[in-house]
């Protein structure tokens, strides 16, 4: 016991030391004046993304040879550049962080943009919160040399290397659950099988749904074909939703374990799909054409209010916008399609964005009419002055196929998400048409642990019906936020409809 309570002791002390010399390192950074230039961009986005994200407030730091520690005691209210690897991250970070090298993610970690790797991979922490998104650019490495002041960066396709054949991401094979009100628990475990130096990789999952008292089971495939050709790949029974845009499954959870507030309708299914698509390097970022095709056979999940089993909330369990809110019922039975879309990223100096369109063409239909869907996603995100930023969002459906087009093809809004003045989901249907802007400042005469709050104005609109869309019903709103919390006011500027303030959290 006395060898282990010491062995105990040296590895906090390493900790701790370690811990301490990345605190020292960052605060040396920052005094420091250090000029970097992405001297080859390379291929894809991740130097596009690295020369966007020099252009505003940043921090630049040298690895040591054995990596970079910072611990829970960090704080950078600035994007973090991490020059080689690896870096293990248990502070927070406002802004996005690029690493040239792996990324380890400790619990605690909170990173307010993404998480990027560049000749590397991600491992991340089911108590680490990332608001955007994560990205490893295996493929790729990085050079870099240093002439007098200034470091330059050249990003290049690296040399294949050898990768484990068998990884257990998560912890041990298990991935961040997920909890809504159909399903509870979605507990899933699995190995990631790569092959051919990672150009291919097999995602076998089972997962529990605790609510439901089902396993399902299912599988992804990504494959590389060169430098370009991408097919993808997946099959699983499970339970699906066209509502996944409104939330990001991590803090839909939250928000359903904590108020019982699910902003989203469900049907069970199983589902296969597959797709080639090919990448094409624009000057300032990537597009990505796909076809591929899609069968699906799907049944329901309906459940009415007066139902007694539901999943359990810490608040408003029994609302009717909670946990015991109506799922609908859907038309169900097998469809048949062909895809087609596009998705389309951009980084610029100041600017990043996104826009995806995806196609949908039914080729057979066992009830119900035969459809042609379009969906269509934009964002896009503009600092202005003194670090102001100005983001839209907006997201869109359209139909043909008339009164027959089979309901697990609807799509809804209203209430927390979307339209806040509107009850939960209370329009729905195959005519969707959805967007907001938001225009934030930071407010730094205030000073909390948590980091700096800031300040945002909201202006809404959106709609859903079948068939035809009714008029846009407009919100106007003021949010309040620090880190991960928030605190909203929204109204209907006509006077009707709900005023509607709320607490809760939220990553984007």
């Amino acid at each position: 016991m006395a060898i282990m309570a010491a062995a105990a002791r040296s590895a906090s002390a390493q900790r701790t030391a370690a811990d301490t010399a990345g605190q020292g390192i960052v605060q040396s950074a920052l005094a420091a004046s250090r000029e970097i230039v992405v001297e080859e961009a390379g291929p894809g986005l991740a130097g596009r993304s690295m020369q966007a994200l020099l252009a505003r407030a940043h921090i630049v730091v040298e690895a040591p040879d054995t990596g970079l520690t910072l611990g829970r005691d960090v704080r950078i209210d600035r994007t973090l550049i991490v020059l080689g690897g690896p870096l293990r991250l248990a502070g927070r970070v406002k802004g996005d962080v690029v690493v040239l090298g792996d990324v380890f993610l400790r619990p605690g970690a909170e990173v307010a943009g993404r998480v990027i790797s560049v000749g590397g991979g991600v491992y991340g922490s089911m108590l680490a919160l990332i608001a955007g998104d994560v990205l490893a650019y295996r493929e790729l490495t990085a050079a870099v040399r240093t002439v007098g002041a200034r470091t330059y960066v050249s990003i290049s396709r690296g040399p294949s290397e050898p990768v484990p054949v068998v990884l257990l991401p998560g912890i041990i094979g298990v991935r961040i659950p997920t909890y809504d009100r159909i399903d509870g628990i979605s507990l899933a475990f699995g190995p990631e099988v790569a092959l051919d130096t990672g150009r291919v990789r097999i995602d076998p999952v089972v997962t529990y749904r605790s609510h439901l008292g089902t396993v399902d089971l299912g599988a992804t495939g990504h494959a590389e074909l060169g430098s370009r050709v991408v097919i993808d790949a997946a099959a699983a029974r499970g339970t699906f939703t066209n509502d996944r845009w409104i939330r990001g499954d991590l803090t839909n959870s939250l928000s359903m374990l904590g108020s019982g507030e699910d902003v989203r309708n469900y049907y069970r299914a199983t589902r296969i799909e597959a797709s080639v698509g090919r990448r094409f390097d624009a000057s300032a970022g990537v597009v990505e054409p796909y076809v591929g095709a899609l069968s699906e056979a799907s049944t329901s999940v309906a459940r009415d209010t007066g139902s007694t089993s539901y999943p359990w909330s810490v608040f408003s369990r029994r609302s009717l916008e909670g946990a015991r809110r109506a799922n609908p019922a859907i038309t169900g039975g097998r469809i048949t399609s062909g895809l087609a879309g596009v998705r389309y990223r951009f980084e610029r100096p100041r600017i990043v964005g996104r826009a995806a369109a995806r196609i949908e063409r039914s080729l057979d239909v066992a009830r119900g009419a035969g459809f042609t869907q379009v969906t269509l996603d934009a964002a896009l995100s503009l600092p202005t002055h003194d670090e102001h930023l100005f983001e839209f969002l907006g997201h869109g459906i359209v139909t043909s196929g008339g009164v027959g087009v089979p309901t697990q093809r609807f799509a809804y809004l209203g209430g927390s998400g979307t339209i806040p003045s509107l009850f939960l989901l209370a329009q729905g249907g195959t005519e969707l048409a959805w967007g907001e802007a938001r225009y934030t400042v930071p407010v730094r005469v205030v000073r909390v642990p948590l980091g700096v709050p800031t300040l945002t104005v909201r202006a809404i609109a959106g709609s859903a019906g079948v068939n035809t869309l009714p008029a846009l019903t407009p919100n106007l709103g003021l949010r309040a936020a620090v880190s991960i919390l928030r605190a909203d006011f929204v109204f209907d500027p006509r006077g009707c409809g709900r005023r509607v303030f709320g607490l809760g959290v939220g990553l984007r």
